[in-house]
């Protein structure tokens, strides 16, 4: 596999040092956006295709590239075409050292979505550790990993769409509310929510959260963001009764350890209950799992989902920055074309 060099991508055969020095110097001061680098985007795109995490991530990626692109691979090819481009590598020779640095000028809202997305990984990282060699407490670890990526991966979509969005010349504006539509939403969640909140808060002294809708959201209506919502609301809710409350009642057979399947975490929220449903095989094959099995099921389903929904926003980037050579797009990148 090979590696992007500066004379495959910069215009007219020139090192990106010599592309970037072929611009007429200006008296800008210091601390001025440095020039953008002159670069054949064709160019650059064939040549970006022969970069792989397992040759040219970083030491994370490279060592655990093989457990994420099993069911996620479009993690790769979102990191090919969109992120690469923010990075040394395009300007740096494969062994320097620097390559996976962000590249001077490079604004911060995109630089933000690459960070997003590798923070997303990161957590699967961490999902995975506990999947492959479970400790005592893995399960509650495992949840945490793949709660917060199921919270990155709906910032990174709403960071992708804010991008394209502005770059299409139809910027996203999210208005405040009037003080009005504020005390009217809080009488409506109180009708619909206090009750169900009480218990777990005020009944115990603690402070209650209270989630009031905007007036402008972004909706989604395809099948693929209807899948990934249909799974990140359970995990998050079993998240939640793992990590913030008591242990979770298992039942132990032999060296297996069983716990409630996600969509029967509620009626066994307390031991007692666990204990009673011991007595029944029946009802344990019923709404009891293998615990492993069901991270590794988890680990698995979010993987899938999520691979599905980074297609549009791989596309949207990569049509904006390569075919059309977008120039809002350019400038975010500090790019030029060559």
């Amino acid at each position: 596999m090979g590696s992007v060099s500066a004379s495959q991508v910069c215009c007219s055969g020139q090192s990106a040092i010599s592309a970037i020095g072929s611009v007429a110097p200006t008296s800008a001061p210091a601390k001025s956006t440095p020039r953008p680098l002159i670069i054949a985007l064709a160019h650059l795109r064939a040549a970006i295709g022969n970069l792989h995490l397992s040759n040219d991530g970083d030491g994370t990626e490279k060592l655990y590239w093989p457990a994420i692109n099993d069911g996620f691979p479009n993690y790769e090819r979102f990191w090919q075409q969109v992120i690469v481009p923010t990075t040394k590598r395009i300007e740096n020779q494969p062994d320097a050292e620097s390559r996976i640095e962000r590249r001077e000028g490079v604004v911060e809202d995109l630089w933000l979505i690459t960070y997003v997305n590798y923070s997303l990984f990161l957590n699967l990282v961490g999902a995975f550790e506990h999947v492959s060699h479970p400790l005592t407490l893995s399960v509650g670890n495992f949840y945490t990993h793949l709660a917060s990526a199921c919270d990155l991966a709906e910032e990174f979509l709403l960071r992708v769409h804010l991008c394209v969005s502005e770059c299409s010349g139809q910027a996203v504006a999210f208005s405040p509310l009037t003080k009005a539509e504020f005390f009217q939403r809080l009488d409506d969640w109180y009708d619909k929510q206090y009750e169900k909140k009480y218990p777990h808060s005020h009944a115990k002294g603690k402070t209650m959260l209270v989630h009031l809708d905007p007036r402008d959201k972004i909706k989604r209506q395809d099948q693929d963001w209807k899948a990934y919502k249909s799974f990140s609301g359970p995990i998050r809710e079993y998240r939640n009764k793992v990590v913030h409350d008591v242990q979770i009642g298992t039942v132990r057979v032999g060296r297996i350890n069983l716990m409630p399947k996600v969509e029967k975490i509620k009626e066994y929220a307390s031991l007692a209950a666990v204990q009673e449903a011991v007595k029944n095989p029946e009802v344990v094959k019923r709404d009891f799992v293998v615990r492993e099995e069901q991270m590794y099921s988890h680990f698995r389903a979010f993987k899938e989902l999520v691979n599905a929904l980074w297609e549009k926003p791989t596309e949207d980037l990569a049509r904006l920055l390569y075919s059309e050579q977008n120039a809002i797009l350019l400038q975010k990148y500090n790019l030029q074309r060559g």
